[in-house]
């Protein structure tokens, strides 16, 4: 009898394998009771989640990974959407309104802030993303709990008073082959970082790290597409016989990177976190240290994947080359983050890259809505259009006033339910901006090259507030 069973269970699992193998990507991925979710970088923004179950979808678009809520998609009977999947083996269409189209590549793992997510890379709207759906979530201290309730706004003129002085109880370092002023280039979480570490006599230390946006390890070029500044500054300990940096204080000065103008940043928070003895420890970063090794001096630490510098001796670290550039001090870069965003509130707009990243912004704020209409900036876009080419005509026939400025952006939905205008480029959205008022150009009828310029409704081109906030 026990043999019997023996191959009984032999059948039946080579059968479940033969049909395992000959199951494609995408009848797998539906056939799970995952929610994955449809994300590029960390998942912070614009993100979609997608739970398949009986031939339907439930599709919800949300601000991050793991949101509870958001704005459902559904069809034109206002119910779930059905699915199809491609006889390729690898596209998923999603039947919605606003039709979701995706194609599985290859297969990714990554931690995102804790979440452990796992699934494919796809090409969506042109463009790379991670569509995965979270195998474990990392616990969190009650500590680190406490401090993110304690996360609260502050003004400008008050942050300053919450840094920690990272000058009380340092040591003079007894190496002082470190002391100086060094660059170096590394990798945090897939974004590409520029580096500059500055080792004081007194035993203090200045980090400035400049966060790009997120891209595949072998591109060759970097993204220009600026996300984040962070300024850690603290103090070199001596410990087990190596030289350690110890964070005190630790901002982060993020920008909105959508439809970015990089020549005119606009920048979005500042954040400060310390570590003291009256507030804890809210700074979570891995053990970072300085080595010599071969005459040459290397930054290790868990936190920033290593980027191989031309002639380094040591693959686990991170060069670190002399450099004569100076630092801007964590105070002072505060100061010169409101100064520079108040001089922005003054003259937001010179250029259509400016105008571009200001209704970018907007969107970001709404839900990628600008007004009524879902924007995709994370698609294709444009600034290089004259606004002399696009001449409109209003109800009567008259024409109308040239635009100030112009640019041209892809919409987030499929089909012909968005306003687009056909270009020699594609379709497009195409928004206008004259006396500070924003306009969407409009095809009367499609089959015609008449185009009107008509004003959009309820939105204001009004710089966001920047948010100043200590946790």
């Amino acid at each position: 009898m026990g043999k019997k069973l023996l191959v009984i269970l032999s059948v039946l699992v080579f059968f479940s394998v033969i049909l395992g193998c000959g199951k494609k990507d995408n009848a797998v991925v539906t056939a799970t009771n995952h929610t994955w979710y449809l994300y590029q970088d960390q998942g912070e923004d614009n993100v979609v989640s997608v739970k398949f179950a009986d031939k339907k979808a439930n599709v919800t678009d949300m601000s991050a990974i793991g949101d509870k809520v958001g704005i459902q998609r559904l069809n034109v009977n206002n119910n779930k959407p059905s699915y199809t999947l491609d006889d390729n083996g690898k596209t998923i269409t999603v039947n919605a309104t606003n039709k979701l189209v995706f194609t599985l590549g290859k297969t990714y793992k990554e931690n995102v802030y804790g979440r452990h997510m796992q699934g494919y890379y796809v090409k969506y709207q042109g463009d790379t993303y991670k569509f995965a759906y979270i195998t474990k979530t990392d616990k969190k201290s009650k500590a680190v709990q406490v401090n993110k309730s304690r996360a609260q706004k502050i003004s400008y003129s008050q942050m300053k008073n919450h840094i920690a002085d990272i000058e009380y109880g340092a040591q003079k370092p007894k190496n002082t082959n470190f002391v100086g002023t060094y660059d170096f280039r590394t990798i945090i979480n897939y974004r590409r970082t520029d580096g500059n570490l500055t080792i004081n006599e007194d035993g203090t230390y200045q980090m400035t790290l400049t966060e790009h946006a997120a891209q595949t390890i072998d591109d060759k070029t970097d993204n220009p597409t600026v996300m984040t500044t962070l300024v850690t500054s603290g103090q070199v300990k001596n410990l087990y016989g190596k030289y350690y940096l110890v964070p005190k204080n630790l901002l982060t000065i993020e920008y909105y990177f959508h439809g970015q103008n990089q020549d005119h940043l606009l920048p979005k928070s500042v954040n400060l976190k310390v570590n003291s003895k009256s507030t804890g420890n809210q700074i979570d970063l891995a053990r970072t240290r300085i080595e010599q090794d071969s005459d040459q001096i290397y930054l290790f630490s868990s936190d920033y994947t290593v980027r191989e510098q031309e002639g380094q001796t040591n693959s686990k670290g991170n060069l670190l080359t002399k450099s004569s550039s100076k630092q801007t001090s964590l105070q002072d870069a505060i100061t010169q983050t409101n100064n520079y965003y108040l001089s922005y509130l003054s003259d937001p707009i010179q250029s259509n890259a400016d105008f571009m990243q200001m209704v970018a912004a907007i969107s970001d704020n709404n839900k990628q809505k600008v007004g009524n209409v879902e924007v995709n900036f994370g698609g294709k876009y444009s600034t290089n259009q004259n606004v002399s080419d696009y001449k409109g005509v209003d109800i009567d026939g008259n024409s109308q006033p040239d635009m100030q400025y112009i640019f041209l952006v892809t919409a987030a939905q499929n089909g012909d339910n968005s306003p687009t205008v056909t270009t020699s480029k594609g379709k497009f959205l195409v928004y206008g901006m004259l006396n500070n008022k924003l306009y969407l150009l409009r095809q009367p009828d499609s089959d015609s090259t008449t185009i009107t310029w008509t004003l959009v409704k309820g939105v204001s081109l009004k710089v966001p507030a920047l948010k100043f906030t200590v946790n």
